[in-house]
This record gives structure tokens, sequence and C-alpha cells, in this order.
């Protein structure tokens, strides 16, 4: 053990006393400390030069007609440009382009696995863009998620909720579950349910709501619409009222007609109940006094 130690140090002794390997070896590592600088400045340059196309690249989204397919193309781009700038600054730092790929190779099983979650969002991502089952505006459900379609990126898709939420939601769910878009036929049916007294006139509630219907603006005339009695409800008699308008109206529509059916009930005497419930007591059908009380009236307790 002595005599391995001795000759350890001895070989120390030996490197640190050669001046020709203390001089390679501080050319090498000046050598490496220079490729390091230039990959640094190089990674930056390269990393200004991307934004600055993927900032030109934006520009087309003005033009083009689909939004959705931009902004995964974008995406798409700005990894392959990483890729590349990553690839670049590893061969100016004295990595060669064989060894690289066979590394990648020889951990793409592992990185399969690993990523297979991420691969299936990639997936899904291109099952979105092939099929358009929505674009970059429209109002759509998601697990749950209601939410306006800001951008369709490589793995997520980006949903803008009308409380000013960001949600991303991975596109591999996406396309396992079910898609409720709502903006995607341009006209939509507004259904509603009013509740009017029993003791109210229902014909005079059908004539309020189906003139409210024929003068609103953004309802479509030319579609039949359907106002009639649906039901007699535990505690209202119940008018359902059906019209159709474009997609982008719906909410505009829906809030209009129960302001406007609700100030012209107000004004026509027509009350729209509370739920209740009638609750009806029977007495006992024998007519037979114990302890001095009535069957069929409330019995007292009586303290002895």
């Amino acid at each position: 053990m002595i005599e391995n130690n001795n000759g350890f140090l001895s070989k120390l002794y030996q490197f640190f006393t050669s001046s020709d390997q203390i001089k390679q070896f501080a050319e090498s590592s000046f050598v490496f400390l220079i490729k390091i600088f230039i990959a640094l400045i190089l990674f930056y340059i390269l990393r200004y030069l991307m934004n600055f196309f993927i900032n030109r690249y934006d520009n087309l989204k003005k033009h083009s007609t689909n939004k959705s397919l931009h902004t995964f193309s974008r995406s798409i781009l700005r990894m392959t440009l990483n890729f590349v700038i990553l690839m670049i600054c590893l061969m100016v730092l004295g990595v060669k382009g064989a060894a690289f790929a066979g590394l990648l190779g020889g951990a793409g099983l592992g990185i399969g696995l690993a990523l297979k979650d991420t691969l299936s969002n990639f997936a899904g991502g291109m099952i979105l863009i092939i099929f358009k089952a929505y674009d970059v505006g429209d109002l759509i459900e998601i697990d749950g998620q209601i939410g306006e379609v800001q951008g369709i990126n490589v793995f997520a898709t980006t949903l803008n909720t009308r409380d000013n939420r960001k949600i991303l939601i991975p596109n591999g769910l996406v396309t396992s579950t079910h898609i409720l878009n709502y903006n995607r036929n341009k006209i939509r049916r507004v259904d509603m349910l009013f509740g009017i007294a029993y003791e109210a006139d229902f014909r005079e509630g059908i004539s309020i709501l189906t003139k409210i219907a024929e003068s609103h603006p953004k309802i479509i005339q030319k579609i039949d619409k359907t106002i009639r009695l649906r039901e007699l409800g535990d505690s209202s008699v119940n008018l359902v009222f059906r019209v159709w308008c474009k997609s982008t109206d719906y909410w505009d529509v829906y809030y209009d007609v129960m302001e406007a059916a609700k100030t012209e009930f107000d004004i026509n005497g027509i009350s729209i109940p509370f739920p209740q419930m009638d609750v009806h007591l029977h007495t006992n059908p024998e007519n037979v006094e114990k302890d001095g009380i009535k069957e069929g009236h409330p019995r007292e307790d009586r303290l002895i």
C-alpha cells in the first residue's frame, strides 16, 4: 500500500516538474476554453437569428387562412432550429456528428420509452391538424374545460377561459376524449325553459315569448321557432323556447331573451313561482276518544 502511494506521488511529482507536460496541459485547456467561448457566442448569435426568423414567420399568420396549422408548424420549426443550434455548438466543442448520432441511436429505445407520453401528444397534434377538429379562435370544451383555442402546439393545446385563465391540455388527451366545438357550425339553437304559475294563462305566456322572438334582431326569423307548453311541472307550467341564431350571437340572444321575458311577465302579471310542496295531513278515520282527546287531533303529551 505504501509502495503504491509512493509510486503515485512520484508520478505526480514528475508531471509537475516536466515543463512539456505542463505546457501541453495548459495548451489543451486553453484551446478547450476558447472552444467554449466560441460555442457560447455562436449559440447566442444563432438564437438571435432563430428568433428573428420566427418573428418573420409569425408575420405570415396575418395572411394565413389556417391559424392552427401556422401555430403547429411554428412550434415544430422552433424545435428543429433549437436542435440544429445544439448540434452546431457540440461540433464546435469537438463532439463529432457521427459520435453524437451514435449516442442518440443507442439511447433511442430508452428515450422512446421515457417519452412515450410526449410522442403520444405529438401524434395527437398531427391528428388534430389533419382532421381539423377545431381551429384557433374556436370555443371548445375538452375534458370539462371550456375556453377559446389560442394555439395548437406540438405537444399541447392552449385554451383561454372566459375568466382569462390559460389551460394547457395535452394533445394525447384531446384525441382520446370528447371534443365539443361551439363554433364549428355557423348557427346554433338557443334552448330555454320558462316556468309560470298555474294560475297564469299559459297562452298569454306563449304569446309574450313569441313577440320577443319575432322582435329580436339577432334571432334568425327564417328558421321555424318552437314556443310551446312543454310540461306540467311540480310547481309551475313550463314553456319551452327554441330559436336559432348565429353561433357568435348565442349568449347575446340568451341573456336578452331572459331579461325581456322577466320584464314582460312582470308587466302582464304573470308570476314565476318558487318551488313549493303541498303537504296534506290525513286524520285517523276512527273518531274515538282516548284520554279525553279525539282521534284525528294532535295529541299533547301530559306531565303527570
